[in-house]
């Protein structure tokens, strides 16, 4: 199965690393090819550099843009997207109080989806830091647990089978509205370290 990212900032570097120890093919995508096969040579063997349009020919996506720049980016796609599982892990927050700026309205995962409405959106990894992708967990820790939520059940299972392959504990968060709730549980989060709580966090939850 062939992964493909759309920017290649640090949470691609840290997945997609992920997913190509485990096998998969990763294609790093970027409005410049060049920059993309640059990082992908530092990735792993499987991971090659390309332009948006090639990321998105992929069977799953990743938007890994920044808002607003990730609606546009996927609205200029869409057509190449139709079918794909589009993976969204943004958050739109807004200094200082770190709260998102779409409060009140559909959540940037509710809009990606309207600006590619063939693809198969799936809200995951928004709360779960780079820099803990990036390292080993240590010796004994919990697995980071992501939240996976969507309308169409067989794409977030596949998602919830990618976010495990790569050492995270999915939890099954209900259909794409509860991205809003997501957005705002990494809103909390950027909030805590900014405070000094620690360099990166991760919600977890457990059953009482």
């Amino acid at each position: 199965m062939r992964v493909g990212f759309l920017g290649s900032g640090p949470m691609t570097r840290a997945i997609g690393a992920r997913l190509a120890a485990a096998g998969y093919e990763v294609v790093v995508g970027s409005r410049d090819a060049r920059r993309a096969e640059e990082v992908a040579a530092g990735m792993g063997a499987s991971v090659t550099g390309a332009d948006h349009r090639v990321a998105a020919s992929c069977e799953v996506v990743v938007v890994a843009v920044h808002d607003p720049v990730a609606i546009e980016t996927v609205a200029g796609l869409r057509d190449l997207l139709a079918g794909a599982v589009l993976i969204d892990l943004g958050n739109p927050l807004d200094p200082p109080h770190w709260e998102s700026r779409l409060a009140g309205g559909p959540s940037l995962a509710e809009r990606i989806a309207e600006a590619a409405p063939s693809a198969r959106v799936v809200k995951a990894f928004n709360t779960v830091y780079a820099e803990l992708l990036a390292l080993p967990a240590p010796a004994g820790a919990p697995a980071p647990q992501t939240f996976v939520a969507s309308d169409d059940e067989a794409a977030k299972s596949l998602v919830m089978d990618l976010a495990r392959s790569i050492g995270t504990d999915p939890l099954d968060a209900g259909p794409l509205r509860m991205s809003r709730h997501l957005e705002a549980v990494a809103g909390f989060e950027v909030a805590l370290t900014a405070r000094g709580f620690a360099d990166a966090v991760a919600v977890r939850f457990s059953p009482a």
